[in-house]
C-alpha cells in the first residue's frame, strides 16, 4: 500500500476508494474532496477491518452527521435498553454510533 491514511493518500494524490464514495453520498467533485482531506478540513471515517461499514465524511462542506452515544455505566447496566438504542438509531438512520461504555461486560 502507497499510503497509511486517508490524509497521507489525499497529500499524494491517490484517491482512495473511500474518498470517492464519500464524494459520490456528498455529491462532490472527488479531486475537491481530496484537497480538504489533505488539508485537514474534511475526515473520512472507514476502518480497514470493518469493510462491511460505508465511509462517512466529516468536516468542512460536508452535510451534518447524525452521531448516537451510549452505553452501560456503573450507574446504568441495562444491556438490553442500550441495545434498543442501537436499533432505534440505525432505523433513524444515523451514520455513527459509538459506545462510550465505562463499566462491566458489553458484550452480550
Amino acid at each position: 500500500m502507497a499510503y497509511t491514511t486517508q490524509m497521507d493518500a489525499a497529500r499524494k494524490g491517490i484517491l482512495t476508494p473511500q474518498m470517492a464514495r464519500v464524494a459520490e453520498k456528498e455529491n462532490m467533485d472527488p479531486k475537491a474532496l481530496m484537497e480538504l482531506v489533505a488539508c485537514g478540513k474534511v475526515a473520512i471515517c472507514a476502518n480497514k477491518k470493518h469493510t462491511c461499514l460505508d465511509p462517512e465524511g466529516v468536516g468542512s462542506m460536508l452535510r451534518t452527521k447524525i452521531n448516537v452515544n451510549l452505553g452501560v455505566s456503573r450507574d446504568c447496566k441495562d444491556y438490553d435498553v442500550e441495545m434498543e438504542k442501537v436499533m432505534s438509531a440505525v432505523k433513524l438512520g444515523a451514520e455513527a454510533i459509538m459506545d462510550l461504555s465505562s463499566h462491566g461486560n458489553t458484550q452480550p
